[in-house]
């Protein structure tokens, strides 16, 4: 490991009981993934070569994500690079991979991600927690959302 940098990496899984096209649907409409993104979505464009910004503030200061869409595979993959930074300095960049698969009706999300960390960082600790947060919202975005589509549809 440098000072100056280091890289790492690490995948996290979840299992969520709805369908490929739910859970696709939470990552690719800026309306639904605004409700479990973490402060929502700014500026979502979401197409090979689209991008997003997101920002929120914490005890630690101003946080910004800026992120590219290098491949978009409709219900199966996204591939995406991005950067966050804290008070206007990058402290890391990565190269993610979010895959979709059937698994028995529900849907098995795998996010890998490798990164730059530009010291000072959480590095992979801090971004693996986060998004690990961040897809444990996805799931109670995905259960109140089927309960609200069955509340409905016997309304």
């Amino acid at each position: 490991m440098s000072d100056i940098y280091s890289h790492d990496s690490y995948t996290i899984e979840r299992v969520y009981p709805n369908c490929v096209a739910h859970v696709w649907a939470a990552w690719s409409i800026p309306e639904k993934k605004a409700k479990w993104f973490g402060g929502g979505t700014a500026d979502m464009d979401f197409r090979i070569g689209g991008g997003e910004r997101t920002s929120f503030r914490n005890e630690m200061g101003e946080h910004i994500n800026e992120t590219r869409y290098f491949e978009i595979r409709n219900e199966e993959l996204i591939v995406l690079g991005y950067s966050m930074a804290m008070n206007g300095r990058v402290h890391t960049v990565s190269l993610t991979t979010i895959a979709f698969m059937n698994e028995n009706g529900g849907t098995r999300l795998r996010y890998t991600e490798q990164m730059c960390v530009l010291p000072p960082s959480d590095g992979a600790a801090g971004r693996s927690h986060g998004w690990g947060v961040l897809l444990d919202n996805l799931g109670n975005y995905l259960e109140e959302d089927t309960a609200a589509n069955a509340g409905a549809m016997r309304a």
